[in-house]
């Protein structure tokens, strides 16, 4: 073994939720735990990639980020924080991967959703000649979507050119086989049926939470679109109206009007408003309850709990959200309450809280399959 390498990278674009990077975090913090001896890091623009690890003895590089904003159901890319438009900060970030990668000479590459990369920046790298070139793997969410990078005929040439192997984050028994066949055949290979891929699971060895469901509810607004400023006032309304019965409320909320939302939730003496932080998870773990969107990231953590939520369907295109929700639905039963962001009216939000809220953190035994980290960590140590 050269001790000069890096032993494994994880790249796990950015831009819109946290889903990608979530899941290369949770990969490199089962590594981390089972094998400490190996070289690790991660690769992203993703702001908040640190405050995903915690306290966790794993480290990142971060690129310039992506911005994006959704319009009518579509993400399209903004210009970056840097002041970058979107496809020139492609081009600089493509050439800043190929750089690292050159340099720290990792033996193995986990890629999250796409192989070319967000605007193809993985293709130098991929390209990129020499004896020391990496193994490079797929890791693909249990439900695709309809997302251009991973349906285009580029996508399908490069994988089969380049990649070695495909994992799949997905629990067959909830979501059937259709979505891994449809892989398969679309990749020509034979993916590893991971199980999904949970961060707060492999946090559970760092964090301790607060205090067993002393928090009535735990609300997650990860970032705004333009229907999200309607949601979050119907949301405060109903939250009012519930009152403090249950107990205290906790919202995390991103995006740039922090103080502003904060001033509407903390007019409720029984509301608190705070950034996102590592005291989500603490949050999270401490609540009888959660509001979440259905993002992948946001219904893991939720199945990691085992705590009722309010799951709020943004209207994307791709329809992934639905699908995916369906399928859980099927299985979680009244433990997820859907509703779409659009359709948030101040009684339906009521209506929700107060189901979540009184269907309770009762013992639950959890119908997934939730160690996909791990999973995958034996796997990419067996390939290397």
């Amino acid at each position: 073994m050269d001790n000069q390498r890096l032993d494994i990278l994880l790249y796990g674009h950015d831009g819109r939720g946290l889903g990608h990077v979530s899941r290369s975090v949770a990969i490199g913090l089962a590594l981390r735990r089972l094998y400490p001896h190996l070289k690790i890091c991660v690769i992203t623009g993703c702001r908040q990639t640190g405050e995903l690890i915690g306290a966790a003895r794993l480290d990142w590089i971060k690129l310039p980020a992506y911005d994006t904003e959704v319009i009518a159901g579509k993400s399209t890319g903004v210009d970056s924080p840097a002041g970058f438009d979107d496809q020139e900060l492609g081009r600089l970030r493509a050439e800043q991967i190929r750089q690292v990668v050159a340099l720290y000479r990792p033996r193995l590459v986990l890629v999250d959703h796409s192989p070319q990369g967000k605007h193809r920046e993985l293709v130098p790298a991929l390209e990129e000649g020499g004896s020391e070139q990496p193994q490079w793997v797929l890791g693909m969410r249990g439900v695709v979507g309809t997302v251009t990078q991973t349906r285009s005929d580029m996508a399908v040439e490069l994988f089969r050119k380049r990649y070695g192997s495909l994992f799949w984050y997905g629990d067959s028994s909830i979501l059937g086989t259709g979505h891994k066949e449809m892989l398969n055949e679309r990749f020509g290979t034979d993916a590893h049926e991971c199980g999904y891929v949970s961060r707060l699971a492999e946090q559970e060895y760092i964090v301790q939470p607060a205090g067993y469901r002393q928090y009535a509810c735990t609300i997650s607004i990860p970032w705004f679109s333009r229907d999200t400023n309607v949601f979050f006032k119907n949301l405060v309304e109903a939250v009012s109206i519930t009152g403090p019965t249950f107990g205290r409320f906790r919202f995390f909320i991103g995006g740039d009007d922090f103080s502003a939302m904060r001033r509407q939730v903390e007019e409720l003496d029984f509301c608190t408003a705070e950034p996102f932080g590592d005291q989500y998870i603490r949050a999270l773990c401490a609540s009888r309850s959660a509001v979440i969107f259905g993002g992948y990231n946001s219904l893991v953590d939720i199945l990691a709990t085992g705590i009722p939520a309010l799951v709020v369907k943004r209207g994307m295109v791709d329809r992934e959200q639905d699908e995916h929700l369906d399928a859980l639905q099927t299985s979680m039963g009244a433990r997820l309450f859907q509703i779409g962001e659009t359709d948030c009216s101040v009684e339906s939000l009521y209506r929700g809280l107060q189901h979540i809220l009184q269907t309770g953190p009762d013992p639950f035994e959890n119908p997934v399959n939730i160690g996909g980290a791990e999973t995958a960590a034996r796997l990419l140590y067996g390939m290397l």
